[in-house]
């Protein structure tokens, strides 16, 4: 008898073993892929495995610069993939987020990162598309790692690179003519799609679920939600979407993208029907002269072209033709608040000159002028311009593009819901309040992340963590259910066009009811009159 038990307690320590290895192997053991074998590696702090810098489509250089994204070329024996690939052509402040990161920058930019838990299963995916205005960002951002969210939501989650300004966004009839689908000057987002198609072709082999995934993305990461959500080449390979701080009113027609076209074969030094000069200009010149005097947002967009899109997305939702997913969508209290201030002219304006601020800056009419003024009275906001200013610049610029969006899809569908983050209790939370992109390390749980451990440290970040976990509940539920209520979180009711539920995201988390109607409603019409708001702002201070 103690014979025979012992022999089963070796066997069993036998199985226990074979599982052990198993599951240490699991990071480092070869991963098919459409192109060939990928080698990861375990994370150094949590129990994920993580792959970084795997290509998805082929380099989009010389000939394939403005080009649809290509297939990954195939590659033979194992790749290993623990390094961040190149991000995308850019420049400003957006590089300076990742000073001191070894990750380079060029063309050859396609690349994605994925994190899963380090056990078996089959688990959501969570697909995650940096923000940058479509000029900067990387999918690298330290901020953005997925290993935490992917070990504490079990989620698989993928990060990834999109060409972005100039290289991504350039139209020109000449391209049109060249492209199969008579598209042009929305590359970065067809990166987007060609991404989203990778995930659907592999991500089992990394433990994902193809018929589970969610986008979610901020700033011109909720754009691309949005245009992702509205394009028909993502039929059933998305099943959720979380826009944050976003909209769905972010696209340009064809003939705004030819004239934009033309003034850059011009900057250049081409004639403007010459694509082959335009592709022999070397990327850092390109980058350099191509993108000039400009912005870092509201510049280069995707185009309604037909193909990627029939018209602009929140057009295409309201007209029904979309996918229909669970979307959750929201924006932060304070957008702008931080940078609008630098502004001395909206800073120490007096209450007598805020109608003429009104006017000389967002070139409005008189009647427009005392629109405004009734939605947003001196007597709400201290008495004081620059907090109506501030208010004002983020419903028109951000929250109520994210709004009207969202507000469209519920009118079409059940499942949306709607928040407002308005934590302000990191370093300098004063000044810098809920602004924009403050909301990402809550779900990443990054705070001690850079950049944003310039912002948190011992005496703040056991506070933020408690709304972490709340937040970053909420969005792994979604990412699971299409639903963000669980058992460990405040109740979230839906948002319907009869009851605009909204969840305040701070401590306590809270629900109120969103009154946006009639603010969206005239920022709708006037970004359709003048343009969007901070093209119109951008003069101020000059």
């Amino acid at each position: 008898m103690k014979r025979e038990l012992l022999g089963i307690l070796a066997v069993f320590a036998g199985v226990l073993f074979f599982c052990s290895s198993a599951i240490a192997d699991m990071c480092t053991e070869p991963v098919a892929t459409g192109s060939g074998f990928v080698e990861g590696m375990e994370s150094a702090e949590t129990k994920t495995c993580e792959w970084r810098g795997i290509p998805y489509a082929a380099p989009p250089v010389g000939d394939l610069r403005w080009k649809a994204p290509q297939p990954a070329p195939h590659w033979s024996g194992v790749k290993k993939t623990v390094t961040f690939g190149d991000r995308c052509m850019q420049k400003g402040t957006m590089v300076a987020v990742d000073a001191g990161s070894d990750v380079g920058m060029s063309e050859d930019c396609l690349y994605l990162n994925v994190w899963r838990p380090k056990k078996e299963g089959k688990f959501p995916v969570m697909l995650w598309i940096h923000g940058g205005g479509y000029t900067g960002g990387s999918a690298s951002t330290e901020m953005y790692w997925g290993d935490r969210l992917a070990e504490s939501g079990e989620v698989v989650v993928v990060s990834i690179n999109y060409r972005l300004n100039v290289f991504g966004f350039l139209a020109h009839p000449e391209l049109t003519a060249e492209d199969p689908d008579d598209s042009s000057g929305s590359y970065g987002s067809l990166d987007q799609v060609a991404a989203i198609q990778w995930v659907h072709d592999n991500i089992a082999n990394f433990g994902g679920d193809p018929d589970n995934v969610t986008i979610f993305g901020e700033s011109a990461g909720g754009w691309s939600v949005c245009t992702m959500l509205a394009t028909p080449l993502n039929k059933g390979k998305i099943h959720k979407a979380i826009l944050e701080s976003g909209g769905c009113e972010t696209s340009a027609s064809m003939e705004k993208g030819y004239e934009q076209g033309r003034n850059t074969a011009q900057a250049l030094g081409c004639s403007p029907g010459d694509i082959e000069c335009l592709r022999d200009v070397p990327a850092e010149e390109l980058l350099d002269k191509g993108t000039s005097g400009q912005a870092e947002g509201f510049v280069w967009v995707p185009h309604h072209d037909g193909h990627l899109l029939t018209d602009m997305p929140l057009t295409m939702i309201r007209q029904g033709n979309y996918n229909k997913i669970p979307f959750m969508a929201g924006s932060n209290k304070d957008e702008v608040d931080a940078v609008l201030l630098l502004i001395p002219q909206v800073k120490y304006a007096l209450p007598s000159q805020y109608d003429d601020l009104l006017k000389e800056y967002l070139g409005l009419s008189q009647t427009e002028t005392e629109r405004v003024t009734e939605l947003y009275p001196l007597s709400e906001h201290n008495n004081k311009p620059k907090r109506a200013m501030t208010a004002l610049a983020t419903d028109a610029g951000l929250a109520c593009p994210t709004y009207t969006g969202l507000a469209a899809a519920a009118e079409q569908q059940e499942s949306t819901y709607y928040y407002r983050f308005d934590y302000t209790g990191m370093a300098m939370g004063r000044w810098i309040k809920a602004a924009h992109a403050m909301e990402i390390p809550f779900i990443f749980n990054s705070m001690d992340r850079k950049p944003m451990n310039l912002l948190y440290n011992f005496a703040n970040i056991k506070e933020a963590r408690k709304l972490s976990d709340i937040i970053q509940g909420y969005w792994v539920n979604f990412a699971y259910y299409g639903d963000p209520n669980g058992p460990d979180v405040p109740d979230w009711p839906a948002f319907q066009p009869d009851s605009t539920n909204m969840q305040v995201l701070d401590l306590p988390v809270r629900t109120q009811t969103a009154q946006m109607e009639e603010k969206c409603g005239f920022w709708e019409e006037y970004n359709r009159k003048h343009g969007a708001i901070f093209e119109t702002m951008g003069e101020i201070g000059d």
